[in-house]
């Protein structure tokens, strides 16, 4: 059976959808995996067949002024040049996603492109799945993460899922038709989640039950597999060894706090870097700071560039990040407190989460300052976060999200 998978976005997509299609080609499936042209190698690494879709990730995230509007908190002007971009290359995404698609039995797709991905397969006349990183599908436990990270009543809550598909669906109809209308389907106005729910489509929630546990018992079409994080024998694949001097000023002193900025729109890295200092100084910890300027390199802290999480945080007492699905897996998954400094997207959401679960504290990236990031901090470093975080990480540890996606991808091919 052939599979067409579609990770488009950034390392938080591409990485999960690799782990799945992995797993699916241990199984015997003919896999192949369509990968932004900077993440190609993640597939390739584990040994699938991927193809460039022909969009850098690292280049529209990291645009200088899409990372200034991040860093406002003007997510307005973001967004409105997501969709123009979006306009702007849906004919070279749609003709690649036909040609891509063309002759598979089964199509899954991430959010990036599931729009599209749903229309292909319907054309095709094949099955298709989707795989999610948070929950963004109607339910009464959460309002939409785009609304709120306050949970209101249950009837608030499923309300507001009703809110953005008002507001969104005005906005991708054009495109979704222009698509239907390629493939010689006709138009459609019913939203994307309408549709899905229509043809039973497989939902697949990428995330904990132990982390989200409101959604533990959520329908089979939504099954909750858990973070699809690389094997240790995956990480040997996908990673370099730890840098020696890095390897060494570990071992120097106590497990330091990870500082790991990731998407987070640092305009001012020395600045940043002076907070974490004043910040780890007031505090008496060390810290380890992922920047890509800087040069603070003594005993109490370290500014390296990427490094592997899998290997490094679990030698880390806390963390201190943006909140994206997969870097909150990894410090969870290593028994961290997490402060999430949450950008955009999701990120709000698994903050706010975190704090509920009593393994982290949140804030806003504009929120972000001394005072701010020193209240958070502080009692992420108490024994009970801390022992929570070790529990949680058992937990964690103890699931197999891959080979759990996978048996609900194969059951739902038997329904």
């Amino acid at each position: 059976m052939r599979v067409v998978m579609l990770g488009m976005g950034s390392r938080g997509d591409a990485l999960p959808m690799a782990v799945f299609g992995a797993e699916l080609a241990a199984r015997g499936y003919d896999v192949t995996l369509g990968l932004c042209s900077d993440l190609v190698w993640i597939g390739q690494a584990l040994g699938l067949r991927t193809v460039d879709l022909r969009v850098s990730a690292r280049d529209f995230l990291e645009s200088e002024e899409g990372q200034q509007w991040l860093a406002a908190g003007d997510f307005h002007s973001y967004v409105h040049w997501l969709i123009d971009h979006k306009h702007r290359t849906a004919d070279q995404l749609h003709a690649d996603l036909i040609d891509l698609a063309a002759g598979a039995d089964v199509l899954i797709s991430g959010t990036a492109t599931e729009l599209e991905a749903i229309v292909v397969a319907e054309a095709a006349g094949i099955p298709y799945a989707s795989v999610y990183h948070a929950p963004i599908r109607r339910n009464s436990a959460f309002p939409h993460l785009l609304v709120s990270t306050e949970i209101f009543s249950p009837a608030v809550n499923l309300s507001t899922y009703a809110q953005v598909e008002k507001a969104n669906w005005p906005v991708f109809e054009p495109l979704v038709n222009k698509l239907r209308a390629r493939l010689g389907l006709s138009p459609t106005s019913e939203p994307t989640g309408v549709r899905l729910e229509k043809t039973g489509a497989l939902e697949i929630q990428a995330y904990s039950r132990h982390v989200v546990p409101e959604l533990m018992e959520w329908d089979d079409r939504r099954p909750l597999t858990g973070f699809l994080s690389p094997s240790p024998e995956q990480r040997i694949l996908l990673s370099e060894p730890v840098d020696p001097e890095l390897d060494a000023w570990l071992d120097a002193g106590e497990p330091p706090v990870y500082f790991g900025f990731g998407s987070m729109p640092v305009l001012e890295p020395d600045a940043a870097l002076a907070m974490i200092e004043k910040v780890a100084g007031l505090l008496g910890v060390r810290a380890l700071v992922t920047l890509k300027a800087g040069t603070a390199n003594d005993s109490m802290v370290r500014v390296v560039g990427n490094l592997d999480h899998d290997a490094v945080l679990p030698r880390c007492r806390a963390a201190v990040h943006h909140g994206g699905a997969g870097t909150s897996a990894a410090s969870l998954r290593a028994g961290l407190p997490t402060v999430v400094c949450a950008v955009f997207a999701d990120q709000p959401f698994w903050g706010a989460q975190l704090q509920r679960m009593g393994v982290g504290s949140a804030l806003r990236f504009t929120e972000l300052s001394e005072p701010t990031l020193l209240a958070a901090l502080e009692p992420m470093l108490a024994n009970g976060p801390r022992q929570r975080a070790a529990d949680m990480a058992a937990l964690l540890q103890e699931e197999d999200a891959a080979t759990q996606t996978a048996d609900a991808f194969e059951q739902s091919l038997r329904t």
